[in-house]
């Protein structure tokens, strides 16, 4: 049996094609993957565009004058907001504080001013609980700050 140069190039064009489908697979596979990425971080930006995310500290408003604000800095709405005093009690014996809550709704960057009690036997430290319902499923935080 002889090898001539025609059987040469058809094992070498068949080989040729063998890679070729070999690459085109691997393209697809790794376009696959990539989709899937994509499609995972759309997911996570449509999440996070329905959050709500409530964050407070206290803020120096004057000489001696001091508000606790709550304010939302998630991309959505956050409702039913609930406030829980854990320790710190003193600094929020004002009136009107208890009424404000459940708090209907924050619309993103807004906030909720709570005037605080601030004097010589204070404590220098609250740590409060918010918990809040939003498109995504609501959330809830513990946050400790200090009043100066």
């Amino acid at each position: 049996m002889e090898v001539t140069v025609s059987d040469v190039m058809a094992v070498a064009a068949f080989g040729l094609s063998a890679f070729a489908l070999w690459r085109q697979r691997k393209s697809d596979d790794l376009a696959r993957h990539l989709n899937q990425l994509l499609i995972q971080k759309e997911t996570g930006e449509t999440v996070a565009a329905k959050k709500g995310e409530l964050s407070a500290n206290f803020v120096n408003t004057g000489k001696s004058s001091y508000q606790f604000r709550i304010y939302n800095r998630g991309k959505g709405s956050a409702r039913n907001i609930r406030f829980e005093i854990l320790d710190g009690e003193d600094l929020f014996r004002v009136a009107g504080t208890a009424e404000k809550f459940p708090y209907p709704s924050l619309e993103p960057h807004q906030a909720i001013n709570l005037p605080v009690r601030v004097h010589m036997q204070s404590p220098r430290r609250a740590t409060v609980k918010l918990a809040w319902d939003d498109d995504a499923g609501g959330g809830e935080k513990t946050i400790t700050d200090d009043v100066f």
